[in-house]
Order: structure tokens, then C-alpha cells, then sequence
């Protein structure tokens, strides 16, 4: 039997949409404080540290505090409403290691193609070190945590309930690409174009999982594919330097992005076909949060 992600979190009763909407209200708030304290902590990171240490900074001060702001949101909601109306808030479970695997095989297609279509070849790094690549392994770890939780998390599931999966999605969806073009630096064409599709796909594993640790673990597989084999955040922390005969072109590149987002939708289709018999063992009913009544 296939289960909509759709209607997977039920919808509030019209007397409780108001609360829902607080609620919401809530948690935007006090996740907007969270975010601006960690900008601040952050601020504190000398200049002279390593770029991988001042990259995590913000978000390695920012999830504990937006983990914890959730799971007791959670647990509130767990008094009032069905087990099967919740969602798993752990950054990490059971379901963690292959959505991971599952984001590195997005990235190895990626790159597969790119190796056949435009040339794309790697070359040994003589200079990569691995205490760099170390720092920037967890600085790509804890800022898919940071971004999933809150774009993907409480929010969202408050967005689904009380709007609908799609509208959901696309709300978080333009705030994913305005986070991206003002706080990330990126150019227009990536943003619309892998953001969006990107967070299509992580906000399906979060509806098809139920829970913020797949699309957490999913994030981190493609970024950590994309460092290793597409574009290294920091060439001294990769073993493997991905090269092209020559400068793509803007037809090229577009391409090249077109090619990402037909492998970011693709695989978000098949995560809502996916049959609820297949899902993970947490898939067919809503998981109660840990100490939840």
C-alpha cells in the first residue's frame, strides 16, 4: 500500500489551525535567535584558524541549540496530538548511514555523466593533508545539519500540516534559494537550480522518512560527493583534484546544471513513489519522539 506524503502528518482540526500557526510562530522566532547567537559566537573565530574550523563554526554552535528547541517543541506536540501526526527530530538514527550512501551514489552519477558528456578526469593531490580534509568533512556534516533543521525540520512539518506538502515545499523551496543567494554568496542560475531541486529532494526524504535524519544524512552525502569529485570547497582537503580539457562554457555549464537538477527531481520522484513497504522500518507509522509520553 503506498502512502502520500501528502497527507503523511495529517492536518489540524479548524479550531486548532490558530495554535498550529503559534506554534509555527514560536519556533521561527526562537530559531531566528538560535541563528543570530551562533552568527555571533562565530564572529569570535580568529581569522588566522583554518577556513574548515571558521565554516563550522556557525552551524556547530547552531545545531545543538536547534536540536534541543526542537525535540522539546516535539515533545509538547506529542500531548497533544497522534504518534502518527509526529516527526523524528534526531539529527542522526538508524536510517543515517544509507541516505548517506544514497547522496554520495547522487553525486557519483553526477559526476559519471560529466566524465562522459564533457571530459571531467581527476588528478592525484600531492598537497591534500588530511587533517584538512577532516575539518572540512565535519564542516560539511554540521552545515547540512544546520540547513536541514531548518528548513527541513520543525518548520517545515508545521508548513505541511497546516498548508500541504507542495505548497510546503515550494515556501521552503524560495527561502532555500534566498539563503543561499544572501548568507552563501551563490550566483542566481546554481541557486534556482540546484537549490530548488535540492530541497524538493530533501523535503521528500524528510515526508517519505518521516524525520530530519535522512534528509540530514542524504545533504551530507551529496555535498561530500561534491567536494570530492566536482568542486573542493578547499584543494588541500582532497586526495583527488577534478580537472576538464578546458574552461566550460556558459552553454556547458548550463548543462552541467541542468544535469544536476534532472538528478536531484529524479530521485526525489522515486522517493514519493517509493512504496511505503519499502520505506524504513520508521516509514509506516509516525515515530514516537524519544521520551514523548
Amino acid at each position: 500500500m503506498k502512502e502520500s506524503v501528502s497527507t503523511s502528518f495529517g492536518a489540524p482540526a479548524l479550531d486548532s489551525r490558530g495554535p498550529e500557526w503559534r506554534r509555527l510562530g514560536l519556533f521561527l522566532t526562537l530559531g531566528t535567535a538560535f541563528f543570530l547567537l551562533a552568527v555571533v559566537g562565530a564572529a569570535f573565530v580568529p581569522l588566522s584558524w583554518p577556513d574548515a574550523i571558521r565554516r563550522s563554526a556557525h552551524p556547530t554552535i547552531f545545531v545543538p541549540l536547534a536540536v534541543a528547541l526542537t525535540v522539546r517543541l516535539v515533545r509538547r506536540d506529542a500531548s497533544e496530538l497522534a504518534p502518527a501526526a509526529l516527526f523524528d527530530p534526531w539529527p542522526v538514527g538508524r536510517v543515517s548511514t544509507h541516505w548517506f550512501l544514497r547522496g554520495i551514489a547522487l553525486g557519483c552519477i553526477s559526476a559519471l555523466v560529466f566524465a562522459l558528456a564533457f571530459g571531467l578526469r581527476w588528478v592525484p593531490n600531492s598537497q591534500w593533508s588530511g587533517t584538512s580534509a577532516a575539518l572540512i568533512l565535519w564542516a560539511i556534516l554540521s552545515t547540512a545539519a544546520a540547513e536541514e533543521i531548518a528548513f527541513r525540520g520543525y518548520g517545515f512539518w508545521r508548513l505541511i500540516r497546516l498548508v500541504g506538502f507542495w505548497p510546503a515545499q515550494v515556501i521552503v523551496a524560495g527561502l532555500f534559494v534566498v539563503s543561499h543567494l544572501t548568507l552563501g554568496g551563490y550566483r542566481l542560475l546554481p541557486a534556482l537550480v540546484g537549490n530548488v531541486t535540492g530541497s524538493l529532494l530533501y523535503g521528500a526524504a524528510f515526508a517519505r522518512t518521516r524525520g530530519v535524519a535522512a534528509p540530514i544524512a542524504l545533504h551530507s552525502g551529496w555535498n561530500v560527493a561534491q567536494h570530492l569529485l566536482l568542486s573542493p570547497l578547499d584543494l588541500s582537503a582532497t586526495p583527488l583534484v577534478p580537472t576538464f580539457p578546458h574552461s566550460p562554457s556558459v552553454r556547458e555549464y548550463g548543462a552541467m546544471l541542468i544535469i544536476v537538477g534532472i538528478v536531484m527531481v529524479a530521485a526525489a520522484v522515486g522517493i514519493i513513489g517509493w512504496r511505503a513497504s519499502r520505506c524504513d522500518p520508521t516509514d509506516a507509522e509516525g515515530p514516537r519522539p524519544k521520551g514523548a509520553a
